[in-house]
C-alpha cells in the first residue's frame, strides 16, 4: 500500500523497530490513519484488487514489458557478472570484508550475511575466498574458491532474474488491467525493429486514445490464466496474523505459507516468544 509522507512518529513507535519493519509499518499506518493495517489492505483488495494483489494507484495505465529469450538473458547476466568483476567487484568485496567481517572472525564470530548490505548478492558467494589469508588467495585452493564464487554469483543472479519474471507474471500480467504490451529485446542488433519502434507505437497510440496499428497486441488474459492456473472466481479471504497480511485466493494462500518471508516471520515470532518466556 502507499502511505503519504508524514512527520516523525512518537518515540514509542520508533523504539519497536526490533520487532521488524513489517510491525513498524503497521504501527505507522495506525498512527497516521487511525485504522488497522489489515483493514486497509482488505479494503484495497475489495475495491479493485484480486488474489494477485491490491488495486492500482492509477486507473489509466499501459505497461511495456521488454522480454528476452531465457538463454540469451542467461548469457547476458553471465557477461554482466564478468564485467562487474573486471571493473573491481572483488576488491570492493575485499574492502567490505576487511572493515566489517574481519573483526567478527577475530572474535571467533561467524560472518553475518543476514543484515544490511551483506544481504546483497555477491557477499555470501565469495565468503570462503574472502576469509582466506591474502597469501593463500593466489594458491590452487584460493583460485578454486574464487572460481567457485564466480559461478555461484552467476547462478544466483540467473535465479534472481527468474524470480523477477515470476513476479511480473503473477503480480502484473495476470491482472485484468492494465494492458501489458510485450516487446522482444533478445536481438540487440535489431533492437529498433523488435523493441524500440513497437514500444513507441504503443505509447503514441495510448496517448492519442486509438488502438496501435503496428504494435503487439496486449497479452491475452485467458491464455495466461490457462497457463498459470489463475482462477479469478476464487475470492476466498485468508488473514495471516504472523505477517499481518490479507491474502485472497486459496492458491495465493498456499504460496504465501510456503514463501520464505512467511517462514522468516514464523522464526522471528518463535524467537520473540522464547525471549518472553
Amino acid at each position: 500500500m502507499m502511505v503519504e509522507d508524514q512527520t516523525c512518529l512518537p518515540s514509542f513507535v520508533t523504539t519497536l523497530t526490533r520487532f521488524g519493519m513489517l510491525q513498524l509499518q503497521s504501527l505507522q499506518v495506525w498512527e497516521q490513519t487511525g485504522r488497522k493495517h489489515s483493514e486497509i489492505l482488505r479494503t484495497q483488495q475489495e475495491e479493485g484488487g484480486s488474489k494477485l494483489g491490491g488495486g492500482l494507484r492509477f486507473s489509466n495505465v499501459a505497461l511495456l514489458w521488454i522480454d528476452c529469450d531465457q538463454d540469451v538473458l542467461d548469457k547476458r547476466l553471465d557477461g554482466r557478472v564478468d564485467d562487474m568483476i573486471q571493473r573491481g567487484l572483488l576488491q570492493e568485496l575485499q574492502d567490505f570484508h576487511e572493515k566489517y567481517n574481519a573483526s567478527r572472525l577475530a572474535q571467533n564470530l561467524e560472518a553475518d550475511y543476514t543484515k544490511g548490505i551483506f544481504q546483497s548478492i555477491g557477499f555470501k558467494e565469495f565468503h570462503d575466498y574472502l576469509i582466506l589469508p591474502r597469501d593463500q588467495q593466489d594458491t590452487h585452493l584460493g583460485v578454486e574458491m574464487y572460481e567457485r564464487g564466480v559461478e555461484a554469483l552467476k547462478q544466483v543472479t540467473r535465479r534472481y532474474s527468474r524470480k523477477q519474471l515470476k513476479w511480473i507474471r503473477n503480480r502484473i500480467v495476470a491482472r485484468q488491467d492494465p494492458k501489458v504490451y510485450k516487446v522482444d529485446g533478445s536481438d540487440a542488433s535489431r533492437w529498433d525493429q523488435f523493441a524500440r519502434f513497437p514500444a513507441e507505437e504503443v505509447v503514441q497510440a495510448f496517448l492519442s486514445g486509438v488502438p496501435p496499428a503496428l504494435a503487439p497486441e496486449p497479452l491475452p488474459q485467458h491464455e495466461f490464466e490457462a497457463m498459470y492456473g489463475v482462477d479469478r472466481s476464487d475470492k476466498t479471504r485468508f488473514e495471516c496474523e504472523v505477517c499481518d497480511r490479507i491474502v485472497i485466493g486459496e492458491l495465493q494462500w498456499t504460496m504465501h505459507l510456503k514463501g520464505n518471508r512467511h517462514k522468516k516471520m514464523l522464526r522471528r515470532k518463535a524467537r520473540l516468544e522464547g525471549k518472553q518466556d
